[in-house]
């Protein structure tokens, strides 16, 4: 019966063929003994992998048995042994994560060299239960309610090969039973007595107790979570086209997001879309804090003056003009192929027929002088931003071309008479702050005479009185 259902049932949401090799982790105990056996009994092509932790004393014994049973099928088997302690202390890890990362790690490395079709663990029906209750006690959203899936790729160890879990549906004592039968002896962890580790004390003492109150209680929070599986799965599959929507650019640094777009998602959508934003830069991180995502939630609603906060795991928030970013600490917000400074001490001066070389290929280029034509304010009307005629008898030579002043003031085109603080005048055209300082500005003397790519000043501008015009322009080669 046990070979029976899992054929029927659990083989089929793992999407396993019966040519290509899959990379088997077999500890020695019950479950991974009993994947392997039933797997190879099915006509699975298998190369059984062993990792020997240097945990325990028995464990490079467990190690040799697993590869006797091995060898007496036929089957490829490979182990490596990895002293755990030392790398969880370097890596400032717990002893379980540590295992668990090295253990996957040598796993997918070797469906790497096999050419493997996925990598399949013995995790089943408990350890499901137990796995949502620490996600529960943690405090989880869906994702973690929905526990253990039969079949996920994660980025962080192959974004091709997936790793699947065939025994997922099957209890504990269907798998001892399936052992007893076949007459292999697993091999005992003690260790997985040990009520110091939190899955164990859950194993051990909360889970009885919750029995007592019903004892279809493992039954309950299993199918609950395959519920919440399938509806996770169908609201993520929703989530792809708001993503879609929402999304920008990527890069290994940041996420770029539609801020306006964002703003029009119901809650539950942009804490997916946020979620999925960190997970993008941060695969490796299992779980991401409700409190992180409401605290960034809060933020986008009313960013601070900032306009950027920490978010989690070495992650930012910002919001610039109407894009979101997610990025790493260490990472500058972008600038958009923006035309700007070299740094934010830069000075040039400029003369007819001279050439100040900027960012990403950008440059301001004074033209020769020309006489004016008659109908030159009409002309002036007609440039787009990126030029600029300016009354050449009306300016202070050479021009230098810098970055603001704090507290200067300046009169743009338009306001004859009147001036304006110039940090306004670059908040109102929704210069993000992070590029306020490396806008080069054009100056005659200590005024202000052109904003490069954006408006002259009214100081300087050309009128019917004009005799001779200095064409500027702001080109990228």
């Amino acid at each position: 019966m046990f070979l029976y259902d899992l054929e029927k049932s659990s083989l089929d949401k793992c999407g396993l063929n019966r040519i290509d090799p899959i990379i088997v982790g077999v500890s020695g105990g019950a479950d991974s003994l009993a994947l392997m056996h039933s797997l190879h009994i099915l006509g699975f092509n298998l190369v059984v992998t062993h990792v020997d932790h240097a945990i325990r004393p028995e464990s490079e014994a467990e190690a040799a048995y697993v590869k006797e049973l091995a060898d007496s099928m036929g089957l490829t088997f490979v182990s490596e042994r990895i002293d755990v302690k030392s790398i969880a202390k370097q890596e400032h890890e717990s002893l379980e994560e540590a295992a668990r990362n090295e253990r996957y790690k040598f796993l997918f490395d070797q469906a790497l060299q096999f050419d493997a079709q996925a990598v399949a663990v013995a995790h089943h029906a408990d350890d499901q239960v137990e796995t949502v209750l620490m996600h529960f006690l943690r405090g989880a959203a869906m994702p973690g309610l929905s526990g253990m899936s039969y079949q996920k790729v994660i980025p962080l160890w192959n974004v091709f090969i997936p790793l699947v879990r065939p025994l997922l549906g099957f209890w504990r004592e269907e798998i001892d039973a399936y052992i007893a039968e076949i007459g292999i002896t697993p091999c005992i962890d003690l260790s997985n007595q040990d009520t110091t580790y939190f899955r164990n004390k859950l194993r051990h003492e909360l889970i009885p107790t919750l029995e007592t109150y019903n004892p279809q209680f493992r039954q309950i929070i299993w199918r609950m979570a395959d519920i919440l599986s399938e509806e996770d799965l169908s609201l993520e599959r929703f989530s792809d086209k708001v993503w879609q929507d929402c999304l920008h650019s990527t890069s290994a640094d940041l996420v770029e997001l539609d801020f306006q777009n964002f703003l029009t998602l119901g809650k539950a959508l942009k804490r997916r879309i946020l979620r999925r934003a960190i997970s993008f830069l941060r695969p490796d991180l299992r779980d991401i804090g409700f409190d992180a995502i409401e605290r960034g939630l809060a933020f986008i609603e009313h960013p601070s003056s900032s306009g950027e906060i920490d978010l989690a795991a070495c992650l930012n928030l910002a919001v610039v003009g109407d894009v979101l970013i997610v990025k790493n600490w260490e990472a500058d917000l972008p600038d958009w192929n923006n035309p700007l400074l070299p740094d934010e001490s830069f000075t040039q001066p400029l003369s007819p027929g001279e050439v100040v070389n900027l960012r990403s290929g950008w440059r301001i280029v004074a033209s020769p002088l020309q006489n004016a034509p008659e109908n030159a304010p009409d002309l002036v009307t007609e440039l787009n931003e990126n030029e600029a005629w300016l009354d050449f008898d009306r300016l202070v030579m050479p021009l230098s071309v810098r970055g603001r002043k704090s507290g200067e003031r300046w009169q743009p085109l338009g306001m004859d008479g009147h001036s304006q603080k110039f940090n306004e005048f670059l908040i109102n055209r929704k210069i993000p702050a992070h590029l306020r300082d490396l806008w080069p500005l054009v100056c005659s003397g200590e005024e202000i005479a052109w904003v490069a790519g954006i408006r002259p000043s009214e100081t300087v501008k050309v009128t019917s009185d004009t005799r001779t015009i200095l064409r500027l322009s702001l080109e990228q080669i």
